[in-house]
């Protein structure tokens, strides 16, 4: 064989491994949510009602529709219905759902989870789908997964259904089209951007960790929780009177729902020395070492969540070195 011909064949070799794996890669195919980005629940055209003791972090609205349910329902962000900020909002879902219906990807069958693991990659059930029991997107280690799934139809969830995802993966990096109404089955939790063509019904007690986005279809919620950020930081817990040079000092705070990394603010001359960006860190306390605080917030591809509050420190300067003088 001339190399030539081997050159050919280790071409098209590769050429074919390409082919193989693309469905399976997303080169920063990801829609451009803009303005969208902000709201946890918005329809372009569409009612908006709540009943029960809801609660939303990030903004929510409609571009042409009622608007009712808060309260009783709560949030944690802007209400907007028919200004400036829906219209542009509508136009970037609008931008989105095009921009996904474009994108090709492994077939999904309709009757998706009971224990299902996706790896990262492009979707497609070409047809009304069903989620029953787990779905686990499992990002294999590298925070920067996307995850797109495009349901060629209606959308529903079963009972106590369950999105999880592992190792590394972010709810801010999947995506759901939906071609039709999307149900979010009782007592169940999803996660991830849903960009939606038809009506959205978060059924009792379900969570929606995420976002809801309807080109045109009434938004209904139920005693839901819905959120694309972090959950406010817990209160801290560790020692509070300690000394310069004191080392293996831990501090801790409650797992923040939706982090993906934790970010510290210490005393000056305080050093991490384990468990940096995670919920348990372990201190060292330099020689000139003074008095402070020490805060906590959660962090995801969607942004940053609420600080936690100061917990104090109190660090003694060691005693002054003695000299004892002899005649």
């Amino acid at each position: 064989m001339n190399a030539n011909s081997m050159k050919s064949k280790l071409l098209s070799l590769l050429i074919a491994i390409v082919l193989f794996v693309v469905p399976k890669i997303i080169f920063g195919q990801t829609p451009n949510l803009g303005v969208a980005s902000d709201f946890a629940l918005f329809t372009s055209t569409g009612a908006f009602t709540n009943l029960g003791a809801t609660n939303i972090s990030g903004d929510i609205g409609t571009n042409a529709g009622l608007f009712s349910g808060f309260p009783s329902g709560t949030i944690n962000g802007q209400i907007h219905v028919t200004d400036s900020t829906s219209v542009l909002a509508a136009t970037a879902v609008q931008d989105a759902y095009t921009y996904l219906s474009t994108l090709v990807g492994s077939v999904l069958g309709v009757f998706f989870g009971g224990g299902q693991e996706l790896t990262p990659g492009i979707y497609n059930t070409g047809a009304a789908s069903t989620l029953n029991g787990d779905l686990t997107l499992n990002a294999q280690g590298n925070p920067d997964a996307v995850f797109i799934i495009r349901i060629g139809g209606a959308l529903s969830t079963a009972v106590s259904s369950n999105v999880i995802l592992i190792n590394s993966a972010s709810l801010c990096n999947v995506y759901w089209q939906i071609g039709g109404q999307f149900d979010l089955g009782d007592h169940s939790v999803f996660r991830g951007t849903a960009i939606v063509d038809g009506a959205i019904n978060l059924l009792e007690g379900s969570s929606l960790l995420g976002r809801g986005l309807s080109r045109a279809g009434a938004i209904s919620t139920h005693n839901n929780v819905v959120n694309f950020l972090p959950s406010a930081a817990g209160t801290i817990t560790g020692l509070a009177l300690l000394c310069q040079g004191q080392t293996g000092v831990i501090y801790t705070v409650p797992v923040i729902a939706n982090a993906t990394n934790y970010f510290w603010t210490l005393p000056p001359a305080a050093l991490i020395v384990t468990g940096a960006n995670t919920n348990s860190i372990t201190i060292d306390f330099g020689f000139t070492s003074t008095s402070g605080n020490i805060t906590v917030y959660g962090s995801n591809a969607c942004g940053n969540g609420t600080v936690s509050s100061n917990y104090s420190v109190t660090v003694s300067p060691l005693p002054p070195t003695s000299s004892i003088y002899h005649q």
